[in-house]
């Protein structure tokens, strides 16, 4: 991006630019949509990159995805059948097996979440994720780049240029989000440093990604869900990516390499046929290359993840090593978080002190996770399976915002940890909302299918009050309330007796989610006034 130039007429307008037409970004736009605002989104690349990246997705993001109606979606082009659970460190994907190196799958697999993880890819999950986007009212232009942005007190102008005719056009929006990937100009420019993880040594790595007929026939015979590789011709990690209705079986190949006196150019096929070779430990097994990559093996953390109307997603404001298989997954979570706060202050639902807390709950999450996920992988290449004690799903599941849009009682800031188990949540301010199965007229639900689209208020079987209040707090404040009894007359059944005890209430309370999942505010016991409580409990989490 060059330095801003000499105004000029503004071309056209939206709420919200998303700088990055990616993963994160489309998602952004997704998320931004469900909740009536549209966005541009703009992509220097002419589509989806055809290397895969993410590998796999976990049960909180399907959740996320699920909240706003697309899991289907996603279902449909996902591979039929999974990998196995082993992570051999062996001499090559058919040698000798050193170690097994075990790897913690609790955060695609558990009984806290109504969904379960997926392994579908990056480049398949961009199959779908634009058209969602576009539905959901997103205009993606892919091939336009922005050339340069600033921003005053009402809005960001942009210049945006279209790479197929060079024609530059003036964008008005009321926010930017940066999804422009680890090297974000925009972050760049607005001079926001990053931090490293003590945790990590920064290592290049160079990408092969490949085709091989019968490959993962391999994988299945060690019930492998990946595999490093250590012999005299090559060293480094052996992924699989399982195919689907869209694309053949992939592999990709990671080696370590010298930016100091290596480039992707000094990877052509001659040297790469023969690592893949090694790696596999079959000389002359047929394999097709599609592309090579380098990147970047790193744990850096933005300072800050907002500039006034500018805010930083995705790799933009957090990359981290790929153990766990964590990044993709963690970059949606930050845009579904950025999206319901962007969206009720452009709703006129809240103030725009509401945006602060982005910064305020994803950048604590994001400096514990890249620290754990590198002690994870430490631990692994250290002492394999025996090793480990850090938990995916703790890291993508059972977080609390100590701080942000949710009013958390004086006595739990010092006495709750921001990180556990989500089964040892009970329903506490700042936490995801647990999982309880419902009945609703005879057809089972979960409690998350409540959540999604705006403020849901849950009261347990005594507090239908709490219910008559929300009523009236909805025509007081322009904020959409959903409400719902759990269990008692004319309520969402609760068969198993589950609610109360997963929510920390009595029969009498009550508990108010957000639009993202998480709990907002709790009344454990029923209040003699529920109206001026609940009136109070938005009007500080909305910034009012």
């Amino acid at each position: 991006m060059s330095a801003s130039r000499p105004e000029r007429a503004v071309d056209e307008t939206t709420p919200v630019l998303i700088v990055g037409g990616s993963l994160v970004g489309l998602c952004t736009s997704l998320f931004l949509g469900r909740h009536g605002i549209q966005s541009l989104i703009v992509e220097r690349h002419p589509g989806a990159s055809i290397h895969p990246r993410v590998a796999s997705l976990t049960a909180r993001t399907l959740e996320i995805f699920r909240s706003v109606a697309v899991e289907a979606a996603i279902r449909a082009v996902e591979p039929a059948f999974s990998l196995g659970s082993r992570v051999p460190l062996a001499e090559s994907l058919v040698g000798e097996e050193f170690d097994n190196l075990m790897e913690d799958f609790s955060a695609y697999f558990t009984e806290a979440s109504p969904a379960k993880g997926s392994l579908i890819a990056q480049d398949v999950l961009e199959t779908v994720l634009p058209g969602l986007a576009r539905q959901a009212g997103a205009d993606l232009r892919y091939r336009h780049e922005l050339v340069d942005f600033s921003q005053d007190t009402e809005g960001v102008t942009a210049t945006v240029r279209d790479l197929a005719s060079g024609t530059e056009r003036r964008v008005r929006a009321e926010f930017l989000v940066a999804a422009d990937g680890n090297r974000s100009g925009i972050r760049k420019q607005l001079g926001i440093g990053v931090h490293t993880a003590e945790s990590v040594s920064p290592q290049m790595c160079m990408s092969i990604l490949f085709e091989a007929p019968g490959l993962m026939d391999l994988f299945h015979k060690r019930e492998a869900v990946l595999c490093f590789v250590a012999n005299d011709g090559v060293s480094g990690g052996l992924t699989p990516y399982p195919g689907s209705s869209v694309r053949q079986d992939r592999f990709r190949l990671d080696v370590g390499y010298d930016p100091e006196t290596e480039t992707v150019v000094d990877y052509p096929a001659e040297r790469c046929v023969p690592l893949l070779h090694a790696a596999i430990g079959i000389p002359d097994y047929p394999v097709e290359i599609k592309t090579v990559m380098p990147w970047e093996f790193s744990g850096r953390i933005a300072d800050r993840f907002q500039e006034g109307r500018v805010f930083l997603v995705g790799d933009a404001a957090r990359s981290q090593p790929p153990t766990g298989a964590l990044g993709g997954n963690t970059g949606i979570a930050e845009a579904h978080n950025l999206a319901w706060k962007l969206a009720a202050v452009l709703n006129g639902q809240a103030g725009p002190g509401l945006l602060v807390t982005y910064d305020q709950e994803r950048r604590p999450v994001a400096d514990y996770t890249v620290d754990q996920v590198a002690l994870l992988s430490q631990q692994r290449g250290a002492e394999g399976s025996r090793g480990i004690t850090v938990s995916t799903l703790m890291l993508n599941m059972g977080y609390r915002y100590g701080s942000g849009a949710a009013v958390v009682p004086d006595k739990d800031q010092g006495e709750l940890p921001e990180f556990r188990d989500p089964a040892q949540w009970t329903g506490q301010p700042g936490t995801r909302a647990p999982h309880v199965v419902l009945d609703q007229n005879g057809k089972t639900v979960s409690s998350l299918d409540l959540f999604g689209s705006g403020f849901v208020l849950l009261a347990g079987p005594e507090g239908h009050n709490w219910l008559v209040a929300g009523e009236r707090v909805s025509q007081t404040l322009p904020v959409a309330l959903g409400g719902y009894q759990i269990g008692g007359d004319g309520g969402l059944a609760d068969s198993g007796g589950e609610f109360c005890k997963a929510y920390g209430l009595a029969a009498g309370g009550a508990v108010l989610v957000r639009p993202d999942g998480f709990v907002g505010w709790r009344s454990p016991s029923g209040l003699d006034d529920p109206l001026s409580e609940l009136t109070g409990a938005l009007t500080t989490m909305l910034f009012r």
